[in-house]
């Protein structure tokens, strides 16, 4: 593969659009015949049969040497129908052609009436003998005049509105009665047609599954493809993205404030296909059907191809009043066309609005907005959408049994503090010190395995200084303080102390020579449950930076109305107490790095757990409130919303965990920036329309909405503001495009 890929990169590029679609369909025959072409496939249909890392790493090997894609994505949504549910005879005869990009294929399912709605297509096939007749119209149908093949569904069954009945048919594109008009699109462009079927014979050998069988097929084949496909698109985007980054550059707004925040965005969303394509490829390779994960990308996938060329287009500046072909058109009028194109985005294969539909009913279970039958869910909302295996799947049903068991919402709401039991509960099942050393009596698991763990204890409210007991061991293990990081893996509460909360009204901790220690914080998440303090302190008279752990006894903690009622927050004044030195010099500046690094991707699971509380709670209320006759989540302003609150939850659940996947280095300090600025502002959304949607109940005090949006508030409050955490992340990928 590499040797192959090496001799690419080195070739001459192709100048002209007619000359690339040559070169690209002469590429897919090297790589059939080289055995290249598939890497998802199994080997019997002639792939190469690779695991999803490998299939990642293809990917990034093709992006990288420039490799072209396939000249015909169509192909890649029938290939995975056939081989699953095609015959041998139909394996034989139409894959390897499709892979060579001999044959090319369209797609014919959208018609004049049934668009979006394509359960209300009307094209019919009758049966005589070993043959259907077929007759109807296709529309938006790609590359209709160049294919040799269409995959269709017609209707079998009867006439009108339903999903049964429909088949699912191999038409070739040269039969008799087969009328294609090409349609000019807004790019100026012809990618698609109509087609007219006038009486058209296809053998009955082309019938991919059995009659009236189409609509599972076509669902199955789409959820699949979707999540693969997405893989590839991954490394197609974060190109596109870079150039962006590139082109911001170049016009000298690389330091516009707004521009970076858009760019942000751009990387945030990016990275998210990214983490949700990869838990999407993983439900189908244990067997699972995709639909959650797949609805979703769809839609962050098409406005975000939006969002990226407009952002170009204002770039550019007046160069986008020219037309794409115009001659000096900035970088070739790509970012013109691009953005026409992208208007297709949000209402090809189902709009934007159908999406939304598609997550609120099919995904959430919410009432249908035409009055139909009401579907299960596909997961209990708030639940992962990939379903949690192994290790995961055992401590996250363990952490919520644990707090289920102890947490009453109504006596959190009444002001009651936290019950002993659930802490000292959560300590003997290995919390805090899930991921800290086996050695000192830790876990040993992951950071990603905390952050599950985190992310159930907030969903469940529970009221126990986790957060900041997790932080606390995390810079006394970087600081290699193991007495101090042995007693709270055994269950003592603890807090940072460190004057980040407000340098007005803060007095900087300082070591005087005599280790005595003076100054005071205003703001310490936890202080007042703490038993121990972990404190971040200038030495005199040099100045030089320590770490100390100060037994809670020795020092004054004033605990502050928060608004959080699930947690506690204090004032810590260290005047006249005494610690423990356990880290000095530029070893605290590491310690804190990576600590710091822990500390706000724990509040960001923290507030992952809150945002999918948040969309359950929602979502049982739409579910069951009625108003003029009818439950208020098939209304679609309510279903959409809650659509919404799943998209950002889970987006957000998936970068948490992406970025925990990783150890150290810029790259795991970018996605978490990102990762963190994602969730903490999805949390507060969510519970914001979690009130919302319960209406004036939501707003009561006795209803527990408002204990999510506190908590939700409070850790957006201790993290470094969102807007800096992007900045911080749009100047970690300026850095690495100028290396």
């Amino acid at each position: 593969m590499a040797a192959l890929l090496d001799d690419h990169s080195h070739r001459r590029r192709p100048q002209t659009s007619e000359a690339r679609f040559d070169a690209a369909v002469a590429w897919q025959s090297e790589l059939v015949d080289a055995g290249l072409a598939a890497p998802g496939w199994p080997a019997s249909a002639g792939g190469m049969e690779l695991d999803l890392s490998d299939q990642l790493e293809y990917y990034r090997m093709t992006t990288a040497a420039g490799a072209p894609r396939h000249p015909c994505t169509m192909s890649f949504i029938v290939a995975p129908t056939l081989i699953v549910h095609g015959t041998d005879e139909q394996r034989k005869r139409y894959l390897e052609p499709l892979l060579r990009a001999e044959e090319f294929w369209c797609q014919g399912f959208s018609e004049p009436g049934a668009g979006s709605d394509l359960a209300s297509l009307s094209t019919r096939a009758v049966r005589e003998g070993d043959v259907y007749r077929v007759t109807g119209q296709k529309i938006w149908t790609t590359m209709a005049d160049r294919a040799d093949w269409m995959f269709a569904l017609a209707r079998t069954g009867p006439a009108g509105r339903g999903q049964s009945g429909i088949t699912y048919l191999l038409i070739a594109m040269d039969s008799p009665g087969v009328t294609v008009r090409p349609l000019r699109d807004a790019s100026g462009g012809h990618h698609f047609a109509e087609v007219f079927l006038d009486d058209v014979e296809v053998p009955v050998a082309n019938r991919v599954g059995d009659e009236g069988g189409g609509w599972s097929i076509m669902r199955t084949s789409l959820g699949h493809e979707r999540a693969t496909a997405l893989l590839a698109d991954e490394f197609r985007y974060r190109t596109t993205v870079d150039k962006v980054f590139r082109l911001a550059g170049d016009v000298g707004r690389r330091d516009d404030p707004h521009v970076r925040q858009e760019l942000a965005r751009l990387e945030t969303d990016v990275r998210t296909i990214a983490s949700n394509s990869a838990r999407a490829l993983d439900a189908v390779l244990r067997n699972e059907d995709p639909i959650g994960l797949s609805s979703i990308n769809r839609l962050v996938k098409s406005e975000f191809e939006q969002r990226l060329h407009r952002l170009a287009l204002r770039l550019i500046g007046s160069g986008a009043a020219l037309g794409s072909r115009a001659t000096g058109a900035v970088d070739g009028g790509r970012w013109t066309y691009g953005y026409l194109m992208s208007r297709a985005s949000t209402i090809g294969a189902g709009t934007a609005e159908i999406q939304r539909n598609t997550i609120a009913e099919v995904v959430l279970g919410l009432p249908s907005h035409r009055g139909e039958r009401r579907r299960a869910p596909v997961v209990q909302a708030g639940r992962p959408l990939s379903t949690p295996v192994g290790d995961e799947a055992a401590v996250r049903e363990t952490v919520a049994g644990i707090v289920a068991e102890h947490v009453d919402t109504e006596r959190i709401i009444a002001g009651e503090r936290p019950v002993p039991q659930v802490w000292q509960a959560l300590v003997d099942f290995g919390l805090p010190g899930l991921a800290a050393p086996a050695a000192l009596g830790g876990g040993g698991a992951s950071q990603r395995l905390l952050a599950a763990a985190i992310e159930e204890t907030a969903f469940h409210l529970a009221p126990v200084p986790l957060v900041p007991t997790v932080s606390a061991l995390a810079l006394l293990l970087s600081c290699g303080a193991d007495e101090g990081a042995r007693t709270l893996i055994d269950g003592a509460r603890a807090a940072v102390v460190a004057d980040i909360a407000d340098p007005s009204t803060d007095r900087t901790p300082v070591l005087d020579t005599d280790g005595v220690l003076s100054g005071s914080v205003s703001r310490v998440p936890g202080a007042a449950d703490a038993d121990l303090l972990a404190v971040v302190a200038r030495t005199e008279p040099s100045g030089e930076p320590v770490v100390l752990v100060v037994g809670a006894s020795a020092v004054t903690v004033t605990r502050r109305d928060g608004v959080d009622l699930t947690s506690s927050i204090g004032t810590v004044c260290l005047d006249g107490a005494r610690g423990t030195v356990v880290a000095t010099g530029s070893a605290v500046l590491e310690a804190i790095g990576a600590a710091d690094r822990t500390a706000r991707l724990m509040i960001a699971a923290d507030s992952v757990g809150i945002a999918n509380r948040a969309l359950a709670m929602a979502v049982d209320w739409a579910g069951q409130r009625e108003q003029f006759g009818r439950p208020i989540g098939s209304f679609q302003a309510v279903s959409h919303r809650c659509a919404g609150v799943l998209v950002d939850a889970e987006s957000a659940r998936n970068l948490v965990l992406s970025a925990a996947d990783l150890e150290s280095g810029d790259e795991a300090e970018l996605a978490t920036e990102l990762a963190v600025a994602h969730a903490v502002e999805a949390a507060v959304c969510a519970a914001e329309a979690c009130i919302q949607v319960h209406g004036g109940i939501g707003f009561t005090w006795e209803h527990p909405a408002h204990l999510l949006l506190r908590r939700a508030v409070a850790n957006e409050a201790l993290c470094v503001r969102a807007e800096d955490l992007r900045d911080r992340a749009v100047g970690r990928v300026f850095a690495r495009l100028d290396r």
